[in-house]
């Protein structure tokens, strides 16, 4: 969850202090997760109950926008606000976020790179190399208990 990923954007815009994160890192085509953090600019505490809302568009296609309204709900840490993203293509992305709330409403821009997606291997590797480490624990245990009983 980016609740805590690569920060991509941190700006003041207005009353209020933005603070974009974005997750995976390296940002990559298909699902991404994006958090806004939501402070008050004088005091940089936490405001919740804003309605976030964050539109990506593909910067060469500006045809190819995505709007998402980001929630509380959405997001593990309960002070962000997150959606998810299917950025279907790589290139240079433009992540609008605006914010209408209780100081009044804001926008803030950041451009992100988002490369090729993984090949199919290597998204499914984890699962397929797991069994290897008990099988190698296993090895190692009979080989202690073979010498110790030699």
């Amino acid at each position: 969850m980016a609740d805590g990923g690569a920060v991509r954007l941190l700006e003041r815009v207005g009353n209020y202090q933005i603070a974009v994160f974005s997750a995976p890192t390296p940002l990559r085509a298909g699902p991404v997760d994006v958090s806004v953090l939501l402070q008050n600019g004088q005091t940089h505490e936490p405001i919740s109950g804003a309605r976030v809302t964050i539109k990506a568009t593909k910067r060469d296609e500006p045809d190819v926008t995505v709007f998402r309204l980001a929630t509380a709900d959405a997001a593990t840490n309960k002070l962000f606000d997150a959606a998810i993203f299917d950025l279907s293509t790589a290139g240079r992305w433009e992540l609008e976020v605006s914010v209408d709330g209780p100081l009044g409403t804001a926008q803030a821009r950041t451009e992100i790179e988002v490369g090729e997606p993984l090949p199919p291997y290597l998204t499914l590797w984890p699962w397929v190399c797991w069994p290897i480490v008990p099988i190698l624990l296993f090895a190692i245990h009979q080989r202690f208990v073979t010498r110790r009983s030699h």
